[in-house]
């Protein structure tokens, strides 16, 4: 390491290398502390030296695995489809620096992107200049066309709006009505459709790939588009002096030529930006409730906000300002009710009504649906956690019951809920098919046996589920669980036999019957 750095120092000798070059020596040294110093100083954790090494393949061919974690929470940019990305890949010193290069690149396949991009792609398949005509009718239609080059690319104003500051300011003034775009840029510059249609299904899917002989015009479209963190990267990866050539010290190895970037940070995810739109729809409609002007008799949603929601949905004592296409998109209830919206489309009210929901848990619910996660779950958690998951089930949304479940588990422990609570969750649990809390219930009751033993509560459950199937039965899961968690010696009760676990269930279930005899008698 020190013949790279000595190399280097002869190279450049300003302020600013000298900080890169103690970012390289750090990364390659492991010295987390060091890290955090020079990041914090304003070290660029994505600059190369003179063999174009970079600071997280330098951590990864030495192994140091929480070095090159943090280097990926600063903004490394990494993706296994990239010759970089193959670099850190097959240098890592270990698997489990590999699963951490997993970790860090986003999956294209999951969450909102694999929601949002197959619309995207069933617009503009084949350059069709029809919307597409599957079953969810208007609701996902594309609603504005940008022309590059004669060539459309059909998207959705509240995608782009999310996405691109210039898109929102334009689409809530100017472009407010028009259906066709075609954006002006500087001069008499034309941008190249590829680089055009690379950036708006990024906006769509997290993921850029573009040709790299493309990477100017993609340039020039950030710009105008005002994608700052973007274009950000662009520039740190293509130097404006190097992308004439066609960017070739990136795609060595790359027959085809292409640029391939996954984003990890969270604020330039697609889930970040419908968060940012949805914080102001929010804020938006409480205004709105605020100066009285949200009623549901109200003809059409009022256009001075810039947020581009096309309809409300009233609970209880509040109206929210919201987005069909992404209702419909991550909702079958909200597809189907939105395309059956004939009596209240004729009038141009725009408004739909839900009934029994709190207001709050629809709130938690429409952050789930824009940002496919959830931040907490408010200062009651066991309440708001038993509404989501009424919520998930009324609205078909079963993923919500995941998140909602490990954001709740940690509440559920003895040293927050009585017994009794956690008896109550376990009938939660199979009420909402919530498997995750089940399991978590089960486990509690089985390191802490004689406690739940000594609760009327778990002692009417186990005389309650004699009736039910053996997969259902109460006494058989505990039984399993119990054995399991015995078997790890999590309990310390390895002198406990199964057939002694039996016999103490035995006496439960008989002072059980004889509690409810006597509450009948």
């Amino acid at each position: 390491m020190g013949l790279i750095i000595s190399k280097i120092k002869k190279e450049t000798g300003s302020p600013a290398a000298g900080i890169q070059l103690e970012l390289f020596q750090a990364a390659r040294a492991g010295d987390c502390a060091e890290l955090a110093r020079l990041i914090q100083a304003g070290a660029d954790v994505n600059a190369y030296d003179r063999w174009d090494a970079f600071p997280l393949y330098h951590a990864c061919v030495a192994g140091h695995r929480e070095a090159a974690r943090m280097l990926l929470d600063a903004g490394a940019d990494y993706s296994e489809s990239t010759s970089e990305g193959k670099r850190c890949y097959l240098s890592a010193l270990n698997l489990g620096m590999r699963r951490l290069l997993r970790e860090y690149e986003a999956d294209p396949r999951a969450g909102l992107p694999a929601t949002l991009l197959p619309v995207f792609l069933a617009c503009n398949r084949a350059g069709a200049e029809s919307a597409p005509t599957d079953a969810a009718g208007a609701e996902l239609s594309p609603d504005i066309t940008w022309y590059v080059e004669g060539r459309p690319i059909q998207a959705h104003r509240v995608v782009l709006a999310a996405r691109s500051p210039y898109f929102r300011r334009k689409l809530a003034t100017s472009w407010r009505n028009r259906k066709a775009l075609r954006v002006t840029f500087s001069g008499s510059y034309m941008p190249s459709f590829e680089a055009t249609y690379s950036l708006v299904r990024f906006f769509y899917s997290d993921r850029l790939e573009v040709p790299t002989d493309h990477i100017e015009h993609l340039a020039r479209v950030c710009e105008t588009c005002e994608c700052q963190g973007l274009l950000e990267t662009i520039d740190r990866l293509f130097p404006r002096k190097r992308r004439g050539d066609g960017a070739r010290h990136l795609d060595r190895g790359c027959p085809h030529k292409r640029f391939v970037l996954q984003r990890r940070l969270a604020q330039d995810r697609l889930s970040s930006a419908l968060r940012r739109i949805l914080h102001d729809s929010l804020a938006n409609s409480r205004k709105q409730d605020l100066h009285g002007n949200n009623s549901v008799e109200t003809r059409g949603i009022s256009s001075e906000y810039d947020d581009l929601a096309d309809v409300r949905i009233k609970v209880g004592g509040r109206v929210f300002r919201c987005h069909q296409m992404i209702l419909a998109l991550r909702s079958e209830y909200f597809k189907t009710r939105l395309s059956r919206r004939t009596d209240f489309r004729q009038h141009h009210y725009d408004v739909l009504e839900e009934h029994d929901v709190s207001a709050n848990a629809f709130e938690k619910m429409l952050e789930y649906v824009y940002t496919d996660e959830l931040q907490d779950l408010g200062d009651d958690p066991l309440t708001q956690a038993e509404d989501l998951f009424d919520v998930a089930s009324r609205y078909l949304l079963f993923q919500l019951k995941l998140v909602v479940a490990k954001l709740l588990l940690p509440h559920l422990v003895l040293d927050r809920v009585s017994p009794a609570q956690l008896c109550r969750w376990l009938t939660l649990s199979d009420m909402y098919d919530v498997p995750e809390v089940r399991e978590h219930c089960l486990d509690i009751m089985a390191c802490n046996f004689q406690t739940f033993a000594e609760t009327r509560e778990f002692r009417v459950l186990l005389l309650a589920s004699r009736t039910s199937a053996p997969a259902d039965n109460l006494f058989n899961n505990l039984r399993r669980t119990w054995l399991r968690v015995a078997a790890a010696g999590l309990d310390r009760r390895d002198d406990e036999s199964a057939a002694l676990f039996d016999e103490r269930m035995e006496v439960l279930l008989l002072a059980a019957e004889k509690e409810a005899n006597d509450d009948r008698g």
